[in-house]
């Protein structure tokens, strides 16, 4: 990527506090979208459930089957301070990318014994032994010394230790249930009464609880029934690898009334696996897009979905995720077939299913080699997620947004979403 160097103010737009969606539409397919189509031409507003009338037979439809963990734990501390703990992912599952590793083999070597008496973290998390200890985010973190246990009123078998730094914003814990140590995200629903679904720090938690207490018809917006429903309308209904601590939120908009639809036209659907984590919702406070730190997040696509994009006749994908995985893919496997040589065993990769961890930020000047339609959500002001549409289609974006706020639409992680074709194409 060549140019001059990007600004963040590039990207900053005035979004009213009442532009902001904090209950998700019902039914999920009745949220509003904004149809890009092109230079020059007014935008079309449509809904989702009208997915089906806009894409064509031959099209591919790729969606992140990524599933959201009950990520966010309320605890306290033993001698009775609030805290709060929301796991990211577990330090084993970076072993692929050297710097988590390394991030690993560090807190195993430095994290504080376990002060109630248990096995130390040391030896737990020893590298080569499988990795017991967490990236997460603690709250109030500068208050909370390694070595502290957290203790959940909700389930009193869950309990979460507190280690070392690993960067500025992510420490290392250790979670255990009823005294074992949680290993990896498929037994995260093992916190289910303990923890609760991570909603981004924008939308109101008092307003949403409300809001799905009456839906499902209780009387408790704080109780388990309350707090199950909030979990499942936060999820996709697609939703099957556990291991996000967000939603890939434009695809909380697809039924599998609008799925059967496009499948019953000739659309393809096909899935990604990229575990949502800080690359996708952490804030960018530099004043220079090169200078924000891009965080890894684990993918994996299969390798029938590169082949079923390889014949499409155009790949929309549900989200910046799912673009992130595809593009992160495309440029893995590429730079493979550049080594490859004659190497006998080079078919067999192109032919496998592409996995790894990615750290690729998409801004203007980047070149798509699969994506070639979006379907996404409103994102925040001066956001990375603001930079890949940028990225995409260019300075039209600011029209775009300019005319969804005019019309009302529902911005952000439970509002409305936008139908997006790459660059200047008609």
């Amino acid at each position: 990527m060549s140019g001059p160097r990007l600004r963040m103010d590039e990207f900053g737009y005035e979004l009213p506090p009442s532009a902001i969606a904090h209950v998700p539409t019902e039914p999920r397919d009745a949220a509003r979208l904004l149809v890009d189509r092109g230079p020059g031409k007014a935008p079309e507003h449509r809904r989702i459930s009208d997915l089906g009338a806009l894409l064509e037979a031959g099209d591919l439809l790729v969606v992140n089957e990524t599933r959201v963990m009950p990520a966010r734990l309320p605890l306290r501390k033993r001698t009775g301070g609030t805290a709060e703990v929301l796991l990211l992912e577990p330090l084993a599952a970076g072993a692929t990318a050297g710097s988590l590793a390394a991030a690993a083999r560090r807190a195993a070597s430095e994290i504080v014994p376990d002060r109630a008496g248990g096995e130390s973290l040391r030896a737990a998390g020893a590298p080569g032994g499988g990795s017991v200890l967490w990236a997460a985010l603690v709250r109030p973190s500068r208050r909370i010394a390694d070595g502290t246990v957290l203790v959940s009123e909700r389930d009193p078998n869950v309990e979460v230790v507190v280690g070392t730094r690993l960067d500025r914003q992510r420490r290392a814990v250790r979670v255990l249930v009823g005294g074992a140590p949680l290993v990896d995200a498929s037994q995260t629903r093992l916190l289910e009464r303990a923890g609760e679904t991570p909603l981004p720090p924008y939308i109101d938690a008092d307003t949403v609880r409300s809001a799905v207490a009456q839906r499902i018809g209780v009387d408790a917006p704080d109780g388990d029934a309350t707090r199950a429903a909030l979990a499942d309308r936060y999820q996709t209904v697609y939703a099957r690898a556990d291991g996000s601590a967000a939603a890939p939120t434009a695809g909380l908009h697809l039924t599998e009334r609008v799925l059967d639809a496009l499948r019953s036209k000739g659309v393809g659907v096909a899935t990604v696996d990229l575990t949502v984590g800080l690359a996708t919702f952490a804030p960018v406070t530099a004043e220079y897009a090169d200078e924000h730190e891009m965080h890894t997040e684990h993918y994996r696509v299969p390798a029938e979905t590169l082949a079923a994009c390889a014949g499409a006749e155009r790949v929309v994908a549900v989200g910046t995720t799912t673009v992130r995985a595809l593009e992160a893919a495309a440029r893995q496997q590429r730079l493979a077939c550049r080594h490859d040589g004659d190497d006998p065993g080079a078919d067999d990769r192109r032919n496998a299913d592409v996995c790894g961890s990615t750290d690729l930020f998409l801004q203007r000047g980047e070149e798509f080699l699969v994506v070639d339609a979006m379907l996404t959500n409103f994102h925040l002001p001066r956001s990375s997620l603001l930079l890949l549409i940028d990225a995409f289609i260019g300075p039209r974006w600011r029209d775009l947004y300019e005319a969804a706020l005019a019309e009302g639409y529902r911005f952000l992680s439970f509002g409305d979403a936008m139908l997006l074709r790459r660059g200047g194409e008609q």
